[in-house]
């Protein structure tokens, strides 16, 4: 069993012991006694892990995934932030139209938040079609909110969604 120190470069594992598809590496920030690590993963979060769920890799291949994790990541849509009170307000007649709209746009990026990653993580074949239609539904809808608050106040900015899934989404 290969021991472990802070700062190596790993490579995670799924279960039948070869690496992730798409490959995932962290880097040791401690290693407890019960045999537990802690992984700094390269979205910044943290997470224990046993050894046996990944293995040791040289620098060279650590800083090749590395970048090809940084290339998939995505830029997601944000939640509108305004003072929706404030907005609503400037605009009486909307009234109706603005909260329906706003609250279907908090809708709308929690869910391509939520199905974006796990597209990414499993393929687009593996997910469900339920779940995809819902993810789909979810990038039309974002449009169309974000383009009625667009044409009421322009400094609210649209967004452009592509075809693919999981590709990136332009803000």
């Amino acid at each position: 069993m290969t021991k472990y120190k802070p700062d190596d470069k790993v490579i995670i594992l799924d279960y039948n012991n070869k690496p992730l598809v798409p490959q995932v590496v962290a880097k040791i920030e401690e290693v407890y006694s019960d045999g537990r690590v802690r992984l700094d993963l390269p979205d910044g979060a943290c997470c224990f892990e046993y050894p046996e769920h990944f293995k040791k890799i040289d620098e060279e291949t650590y800083a090749k995934y590395l970048q090809a994790v940084r290339d998939r990541e995505q830029d997601l849509p944000l939640d509108l932030k305004m003072d929706i009170r404030k907005f609503v307000a400037k605009r009486p007649r909307l009234r109706r139209e603005i909260y329906r709209n706003y609250e279907l746009d908090k809708k709308y990026v929690s869910i391509i938040h939520a199905y974006a990653g796990r597209i990414l993580m499993y393929g687009r074949e593996n997910i469900p079609q339920q779940f995809l239609w819902e993810f789909e539904d979810a990038k039309v809808g974002i449009v169309k909110t974000r383009s009625f608050f667009h044409d009421i106040d322009e400094s609210i900015k649209e967004v452009s969604v592509p075809d693919q899934a999981n590709a990136h989404v332009e803000v």
